[in-house]
Formats: C-alpha cells, structure tokens, sequence
C-alpha cells in the first residue's frame, strides 16, 4: 500500500518502563532512556491511500489516530528491530477501519477527527468510543518540560524520531513487522508546542507529554507483514 501523510503531528510521552512492559506481549521489549520508555501519538492525514500499482483516483484519503509504544524485537538470528507497537487506532472512515482490522494488529476503532487550521493555532478534536481527545497546538517557542528524560531539544527529536516497523505478536508468538519504505532525505519536521492536550485513553497509563513535532507531507510505501522467529517465544519461520 502507498499514499502520502499530508499533514502529520507526532506526540510524543515517556512512561515508566515498568508501565510500558506491562502492556507489552513478552516478545518484545520498550526502547528505553533514562529508565523511561516512550509512547508516539500520531495524528495524520492518509492522502490517496491504495495499492501500489493502482491509479492515484482509487486512493481513499482519511484521517488516522494511533497510539504505539516504541519498541525492539530480537529474533531468533540475532537481528534487533525497533518500531512502533500499536495499542489502538481510531480512524475517520469505515472502509479503512474494517480493512484495517482485517489486514492488520493495529486495532481500529471508527472515529470523528476535526482539525482546526489557523494561523496561530491548530486544533485536533476526536471523538471514539473510549479514545475522545483534543490538543491545541500554538505557535510560542517549544521548550523541554523541566522533567524530560533528555538533556536538550535536539536529543529528544533524534531518539524520539520513530524507526519505521509497525510491529506486532502473532498467536504463535511470531513478529509479524510491517515494514514501511519512506525517503529519510525527505523527512522534514519542526518541533511545536501543545498549549493544552487531553488524551482519555492515556489517562490510566501513567504518562507524561515529552515533545510534540509537526511533519511536512512525505510518500510513505507500507509493505506486507513479515513474520520473524523471536528469540523468546514464536514458532514461526523469519
């Protein structure tokens, strides 16, 4: 599948790493700092979502929410792989979500998202069965939150930039890992300031706003799941 994140916010949390692992099937470990491990809170604009090899004017344009925990998987040959585990997703259109749910692990639930561009401001409202969520976003300098994990702006976008795995546990204990193709040359963030957020589903989850970046548009190529063997558990073949 292909299709371009024409608008893309990135909020970015740190967590207890206990926190973390207690959500986490036991294949695969949090990415950790400082004792923290980090939840990614993606809002995007999907453009033209389709097959790779299908005309532009069959691409299904959508907005998606998604909640992942970054994390690593070591499989049985050794290889670490780090990217992003998916607790939910919420999506503003039927058809993704029922393909979604059908194709993938990423839990997807139907979803209204708003967003609000102004010149100073933007606002991103969701309502989703269990999930509703607002955050306003202004335009005053970002700055580090006095308890961040990281000793500066720069540290924290260059951890905080995720590796581009979205992965899961299959019911044998396999990795089944999407891997996504995008030109890193064409990655282009800046980091913004939340003015006010509230996120329900992270209410019980122990966590903390680190950083929060804005991405200009960028193809993503979203490849068909591989299953890997992990080293702990899975009786898949890599």
């Amino acid at each position: 599948m292909v299709g371009t994140l024409s608008k893309c916010w990135l909020f970015t949390f740190q967590t207890p790493k206990q926190c973390a692992v207690a959500l986490l099937p036991p294949q695969l470990q949090p990415v950790e700092h400082q004792d923290y491990a980090f939840w990614n809170v993606v809002v995007c604009r999907v453009r033209d979502m389709r097959p790779k090899l299908s005309p532009l004017p069959l691409g299904v344009t959508y907005w998606h929410v998604a909640y992942r925990l970054y994390v690593r998987c070591k499989t049985h040959s050794g290889e670490e792989i780090e990217g992003l585990y998916f607790l939910r997703s919420d999506c503003d259109n039927a058809m993704m979500s029922f393909t979604g749910n059908l194709l993938t692990d990423f839990k997807f639930n139907k979803a209204s998202v708003n967003v609000s561009l102004r010149e100073r401001t933007t606002e991103i409202a969701i309502s989703a069965p269990n999930g509703d969520a607002y955050a306003r976003i202004g335009d005053s300098p970002p700055a580090l939150p006095e308890y961040s994990a990281f000793g500066s702006l720069d540290e924290a976008k260059q951890f905080l930039k995720y590796k581009p795995n979205g992965i899961s546990i299959a019911a044998d204990g396999a990795a089944n890992i999407v891997h996504i193709v995008r030109d890193e040359t064409a990655w282009t963030s800046r980091l913004v300031t939340v003015e006010s957020a509230r996120w329900s589903y992270l209410e019980d989850k122990n966590v903390k706003p680190e950083i929060c970046y804005e991405l200009e548009p960028i193809f993503y190529q979203w490849n068909r799941a591989r299953a890997y063997t992990c080293a702990q558990g899975g009786l898949a073949s890599g």
